[in-house]
């Protein structure tokens, strides 16, 4: 789909980079260029930024960066891809990520082309492309990036009442985490056992999701960086006040309690209070609430 508005955008942007006389900078300029495209692409479902983004990538030097910015693109094209039950979107996605460096960024921009294969084989009724999701999900290499695309196909199964397939999927997911000797910071495994807990309540499987929010603090609890814990525990403790309130579980409203201790950022903790506050005081549980003062 091409109109003024994006054309403008498009020829306005390579103008400003255009003007810039370092290459290097000149550089910088196209790679930071190609994520707001990729972006804009995915706000407006118009496939003009991609192409032009696409082209762009010749104007980027450091092959790091250009192998970057085509994970910008083939996330964009397979995100497009699923708000536009786009088939064709979908294998462009898959075609362009063997732009990616092998590795870290292949794995990632894989993860998005999963979904996106996988959600569009679903909506068009095609149990082939659907199985081929899972196929393509094996590949990846990194085990963060390849659990994730396993939780993509469980959310999807799931959003198609195929609830024991999903379930099935989502221990896929779980076990990739629970066996990886590779996530080298464990931040990425907490976030990945917050998504996976979220995933299983979901699926109404409240035991699973208790043990992977028990898993999730057992890998935050020791991380030195205080941004990098405050920021996970803020994710794990209201992931724990709307289990609690789902499951009607008070040990669990206890946990998020506890769990807001271990928040030591004030933008985190003050954010983190207001969300448990409002929670708890709707539940009546006062006394709860004033431990968070």
């Amino acid at each position: 789909m091409v109109n003024d508005t994006s054309l403008e955008f498009i020829r306005e942007f390579k103008k400003n980079a255009e003007s810039i006389t370092n290459d290097i900078d000149r550089s910088k300029k196209y790679r930071a260029g190609i994520a707001a495209l990729a972006q804009k692409a995915v706000e407006t479902n118009n496939t003009t930024f991609l192409d032009a983004a696409v082209r762009f990538t010749g104007k980027i030097i450091d092959e790091h960066d250009r192998s970057k910015a085509f994970v910008d693109i083939v996330r964009g094209t397979a995100r497009v891809a699923i708000n536009t039950t786009d088939a064709e979107l979908a294998g462009r996605s898959l075609e362009l990520s063997a732009n990616t460096e092998a590795g870290h960024d292949r794995s990632h921009a894989l993860q998005g082309v999963v979904a996106a294969i996988a959600d569009v084989g679903m909506n068009m009724n095609e149990p082939d492309t659907f199985e081929n999701s899972k196929e393509l999900a094996g590949t990846i290499e990194y085990d963060t990036y390849r659990s994730s695309a396993w939780r993509s196909i469980a959310r999807t199964q799931h959003s198609n009442d195929d609830t024991p397939s999903a379930v099935e999927s989502a221990n896929k997911a779980m076990a990739i985490i629970n066996k990886s000797k590779l996530i080298g910071q464990e931040i990425y495994r907490a976030s990945a056992y917050v998504d996976l807990a979220k995933l299983f309540i979901d699926l109404g499987q409240e035991g699973m999701a208790r043990e992977c929010i028990i898993k999730a603090v057992d890998s935050s609890a020791g991380l030195e960086d205080e941004f990098e814990r405050s920021s996970i525990f803020q994710t794990i403790a209201e992931t724990q006040i709307r289990m609690g309130v789902r499951t009607k579980n008070s040990g669990l409203l206890e946990d998020a309690v506890e769990s807001f201790g271990y928040i030591t950022r004030e933008y985190y903790r003050t954010s983190t209070r207001q969300t448990l506050a409002s929670v708890l005081s709707n539940l009546k549980e006062d006394e709860l609430v004033k431990r968070l003062a």
